[in-house]
């Protein structure tokens, strides 16, 4: 059956996709609230609060401890799970699919009715201090925060997802309980489902739900400015991490999607992609070599990204630099884009068979406002792909111009 999409009375959202040939559900709570909705001086304080309100979901409702909240899920086999990101947040769980309104009738309790007791709070400030305290000591992690506070400078989409350890610390229980009600409470809510699903059951217990006003629930953020050219951030790790990043435009059009879905899979994404056979298998100069590109809200980016041991750092650069030319003054091959469509399919296949990942498929199209359509559906789309359009893509973005240049570590010298 095809997915389904309806506005509820109480204006929740639903996006199901039912699979009769399964066997579980995967369900998805999607808030459109991230750190990129967070300002550091505002009262009351929010800095942090979206990732501390993301924890205290598991915390304890007006009928449920924290632990009975764990063994609700721990008794049926099932799985329950949240995590933040720059402009969004979810709850999610994957269960046999004959629990579907047990775990659902949960999941609305959790985000209608916790309770944040101080106590619990007070002990899960210190989770996430420690961390916060991790992904400073981690190199990518920390990698990643740095080098997003150069590209978008000084705005809301370069703010740290957890906040940092003095945001948590200001946070009161007032302050974080005001943040959930306007936005988890009674803000905008998306529910996407995937598996062997009972949509008029779904919309039943949904349509149960409080209405979602929405009325002091905020979601406008303006356009994140770009910041080119080349910094070196210092950092005490023992490699360097080097970014070449490029701004995509926002909105982000489905086609345009595709089109770096592909070339992405044909510049670093792959085994066999031009940085990881340039960079690793014929030079050796490092272990971690890829390209990504990442959309939000307000902003996007595509980045071709290698760590590197402080001596070859000139080298990499060199080579990064003289292989991004070549994509866009000579292009791609025939070859290389059939190569691409053949490997986006195998993925699209594989990720098919994996109820989770079609749930958050369905929510990552509904929020970059593309068709929802099915997996074989993309495929075709895919499929019609030709190597002048990816060449023109290229040319437009991997614009010199607008390259910033990050270089992550300790200072280096010329080759």
């Amino acid at each position: 059956m095809s997915v389904q999409r309806k506005i509820l009375s109480n204006n929740l959202i639903l996006v199901t996709e039912p699979i009769a040939a399964f066997k579980t559900v995967a369900i998805g709570f999607w808030f459109p609230v991230g750190s990129v909705n967070e300002l550091p001086d505002s009262k009351p304080k929010n800095a942090g609060a979206t990732h501390y309100v993301e924890h205290m979901l598991f915390k304890g409702t007006k009928t449920k401890s924290a632990f009975d909240i764990a063994r609700s899920f721990d008794q049926i086999g099932g799985y329950i799970n949240a995590f933040t990101e720059r402009d969004s947040t979810c709850l999610y769980a994957i269960v046999p699919a004959v629990h579907t309104q047990y775990a659902l009738e949960i999941m609305c309790e959790m985000v209608t009715d916790s309770v944040f007791a101080e106590e619990e709070l007070e002990k899960e400030r210190k989770v996430i201090e420690s961390e916060i305290a991790a992904s400073r000591d981690d190199p990518e992690e920390s990698a990643f925060d740095a080098v997003y506070a150069v590209l978008w400078k000084d705005q809301t989409i370069s703010r740290s997802i957890s906040g940092s350890e003095r945001d948590v610390k200001k946070l009161t229980r007032d302050d974080i309980l005001s943040w959930y009600k306007k936005y988890f409470q009674n803000g905008k809510l998306v529910v996407t489902i995937s598996g062997n699903v009972d949509t008029a059951l779904v919309e039943r217990i949904l349509s149960e739900q409080p209405a979602r006003t929405c009325d002091e629930a905020d979601y406008s953020v303006l356009p994140a400015v770009w910041s080119a050219g080349s910094t070196l951030i210092t950092a005490p790790f023992q490699q360097n991490q080097i970014f070449a990043a490029y701004p995509l435009s926002i909105p982000f059009l489905e086609q345009n999607n595709i089109f770096w879905t592909l070339l992405n899979a044909i510049i670093g994404d792959t085994m066999s992609s031009r940085l990881f056979q340039r960079i690793r298998e014929n030079q050796g100069y490092c272990y971690n070599v890829y390209s990504f590109f990442s959309l939000y809200r307000n902003a996007g980016l595509v980045c071709a990204y290698a760590a590197v041991e402080r001596k070859n750092t000139a080298r990499v650069l060199a080579e990064l630099d003289d292989e991004l030319k070549k994509l866009v003054n000579f292009g791609i091959t025939e070859k290389e884009l059939d190569d691409a469509k053949e490997h986006v399919w195998g993925e699209e296949i594989i990720a098919s068979e994996d109820v989770e990942a079609r749930m958050k498929r369905l929510a990552r199209l509904y929020f970059s406002d593309f068709s929802l359509c099915s997996p074989e559906e993309y495929i075709e789309k895919i499929r019609t792909v030709t190597v002048s359009q990816l060449n023109e893509e290229l040319r437009r973005v991997i614009d010199e111009k607008k390259k910033a240049l990050v270089v992550y570590g300790r200072k280096y010298g010329k080759d």
